[in-house]
């Protein structure tokens, strides 16, 4: 019996070893790789939490967002004419002087009341702790493709692209001068708008003294009105040229934002330079300066509900009064450039070694409710004037006013779609100005047209993601 197992231990045994010899010959094989799953993350920034997911080999929470709007504008002058000067369709202000044939134009047969745009927005955001707060990076590019009624035509463009850190902006931003940007819709009312268009590039600190209160000092860039890619007006209403820049735009502004809504006041420095175009060979090297103030209410009786009121004031610094900005940048020509516009700009060359110089201001109201979950209803209204001074006898400068009036409704009937409805209308006075001669001439409209006046409006569908 001992033996009988002796033998079968030892035949086991031989089974075992040859065995592991001609496993050590085959390959070796690997056990399946752990999966990399993707991680969420969430980090709070000003009060807002960025969600997104965690780079890989990285501690940065990395999120993608946007939207892509299709709209169809359109917009109707009830009045409008323009004045053509020397050629100058459309701007009764770009000469000085050059008068003898001036004639008033009604709008073209061939003017366009339809357009139609196409937006898309693609956003990221790159945001990760630090034990000064959060490191954060955000980008936004926009591509536009439009044609027809006020549209922008096929462009792409950087809208904003700024890092943050412990108080520190850096990057092209919203800028720290205005409390609100254009207003409850696409359709803009007078505010020096600069935070959802035209953002300039920026370098500013702000410090948090707690409870919401907050201080900015920023440097601006300055730039050319039309484009995201500018920043402040430089116009000189073809009298002179821009000199060279010299220094930034320099901006302060003082924050609160609580429960019951937030107020700014904010101020400007803007250096204007030019060169006369009139043959006297002048020169122009000054300082204008902005002044922005608003203030918005929560509602806590109707939950949704914020009414707001903003103003600015300026002087030789155009943009900063909130007027340029008004409906699509129209210079208060009521619908798409048809009728007399404001003489917007910086400094006029009078052409005799003499600078004609513009105060502007205006004053915007708005109130937005949510009637129900699914559906909101906001209205707003704006008025502003301009006036010259210093200009001569024979200055094609005078002073304008104008006042805006709309409503937008937003309807949402599932999460991240909303259909949009916006009708405005505007009017605009120019005052003849002192140099103005009319035309003498058969069939020829020569009588000053001051008033221009319609109604403008549009219709989105929006899915954001």
């Amino acid at each position: 019996m001992k033996l009988i197992k002796s033998l079968l231990l030892g035949s086991a045994a031989g089974l075992v070893a040859v065995s592991a010899s001609q496993a050590a010959d085959l390959p070796t094989r690997k056990g399946p790789v752990a999966a990399e799953y993707v991680r969420v993350c969430s980090i709070t920034v000003a009060g807002v939490p960025v969600v997104g997911f965690v780079l890989p080999g990285s501690d940065t929470c990395f999120k993608i967002s946007g939207y892509l709007t299709g709209q169809i504008e359109a917009g109707y002058v009830k009045t409008g004419y323009y004045t053509d000067i020397s050629g100058q369709n459309r701007r009764a202000f770009a000469a000085n002087g050059a008068n003898a044939s001036n004639q008033i134009i009604a709008p073209s047969f061939g003017a366009d009341s339809v357009g139609w745009t196409t937006r898309f927005n693609l956003t990221m955001d790159a945001v990760s702790n630090t034990a000064y707060g959060p490191l954060v990076s955000h980008v936004e590019v926009q591509t536009e493709a439009g044609n027809n009624f006020a549209t922008d035509g096929n462009t792409s463009y950087l809208n904003r692209a700024y890092v943050t850190w412990a108080g520190l902006t850096a990057g092209k931003a919203n800028s720290f001068f205005s409390f609100t940007g254009g207003g409850l819709g696409w359709n803009n009312f007078f505010s020096p708008d600069q935070q959802g268009f035209n953002q300039p590039d920026v370098l500013a600190y702000t410090a948090s003294f707690g409870g919401g209160f907050t201080a900015t000092l920023a440097l601006q860039s300055t730039g050319t009105m039309g484009g995201s890619g500018g920043g402040v007006i430089e116009g000189y209403l073809g009298s002179a040229t821009q000199g060279g820049t010299r220094v930034p735009d320099i901006v302060g502004a003082l924050d609160v934002k609580q429960a019951w809504g937030a107020a700014h006041l904010g101020g400007v420095g803007h250096n204007v330079r030019a060169a006369s175009t009139q043959g006297d060979g002048s020169t122009l090297d000054t300082w204008g300066y902005g002044i922005d103030a608003g203030v918005s209410f929560n509602i806590p009786s109707m939950p949704g509900t914020v009414i707001g009121l903003t103003g600015a004031y300026s002087r030789n610094a155009m943009w900063y009064s909130g007027i340029p900005d008004g409906l699509w940048g129209d210079q208060g020509q009521a619908v798409n450039g048809n009728g007399q516009g404001m003489a917007i700009g910086d400094a006029f060359s009078n052409g005799n070694g003499t600078w004609a110089t513009p105060t502007a201001w205006s004053i915007s109201g708005w109130a937005q409710t949510a009637i129900s979950p699914t559906f909101t209803l906001g209205v707003e209204g704006s008025y502003g004037q301009l006036s010259w001074s210093g200009q001569n006898a024979i200055s094609l400068l005078s002073t304008s006013r104008s006042f805006l009036v709309g409503g937008v409704a937003h309807y949402d009937p599932v999460k991240n779609l909303d259909f949009e409805l916006e009708i405005f209308y505007q009017s605009t006075v120019t005052n003849q100005p002192t140099g103005y001669i009319p035309a003498v001439a058969p069939g020829v409209t020569s009588s000053w047209m001051s008033k221009s006046n319609g109604f403008t409006g549009r219709f989105e569908v929006t899915r954001s993601f």
